[in-house]
């Protein structure tokens, strides 16, 4: 489970990234930063290191889950923290009268220790988990940075080449085994070119009509 670090380009452990971020993450200028780790909370080896303005709203941080890893069809989605959901507006809240909303910045819930989840999707859903590794005061043009990200796992076809496809039905199916198909292979399968969908790295690989992210 490597990945590069954008800011040198060289490449680490998922643990040893988060040791190697604190040589590149330090005060030098007078927005309060988060740095958070995103992964897949039953796919691991799918994780981001993001910094988000703490005054950000978790709306915002949504917005950037579903942009890098989630959005397929508009799927309703929520956080959880310490027990706590904070849904979007659209939600239906007399469903959760003890829910809050998504409109709030982040520095009024979270601080540096804490670990939170987010949900995409309550049918097939994608579950993620957050946790707060770090903050600082620096500079940022963007709502949202990414100084580190997995490598795409090397997923292969049964025949031995590269994956490039995924079958909706044999993920389902096979548990996720046995679905993964290269071009040749893809084009063989019985299950038909209407059930395939391209591999992904984002741990929605497979899931809905998830085709990938605006950062892919």
């Amino acid at each position: 489970m490597r990945g590069k670090c954008y800011i040198c380009n060289k490449t680490f452990s998922k643990a040893g990234m988060v040791k190697h971020m604190k040589t590149h993450l330090k005060n030098n200028g007078d927005t309060r930063l988060f740095h958070v780790v995103v992964d897949g909370l039953y796919q691991p080896e799918y994780w981001l290191h993001i910094e988000i303005p703490a005054d950000a709203k978790f709306k915002d941080l949504d917005k950037f889950l579903r942009e890098i890893w989630l959005e397929c069809c508009g799927h309703l989605s929520a956080f959880e923290i310490d027990g706590v959901n904070y849904h979007s507006k659209y939600f239906d809240f007399d469903l959760d009268p003890s829910a809050r909303d998504t409109d709030i910045p982040l520095s009024r819930v979270l601080s540096v220790g804490m670990e939170f989840y987010h949900i995409y999707d309550f049918g097939s859903s994608t579950e993620l988990r957050l946790r707060i590794v770090g903050e600082r005061m620096g500079k940022t043009e963007e709502k949202v940075r990414i100084p580190a990200r997995n490598e795409p796992p090397d997923i292969r076809c049964s025949c031995g080449k590269k994956a490039r496809w995924i079958c909706m039905q044999c993920f389902v199916d096979n548990l996720g085994e046995n679905c993964y198909f290269c071009d040749g292979c893809a084009k063989e399968h019985e299950c038909g070119e209407d059930m395939l969908l391209p591999v992904v790295n984002s741990p929605r690989c497979g899931v809905c009509g998830y085709e990938g992210g605006k950062y892919d």
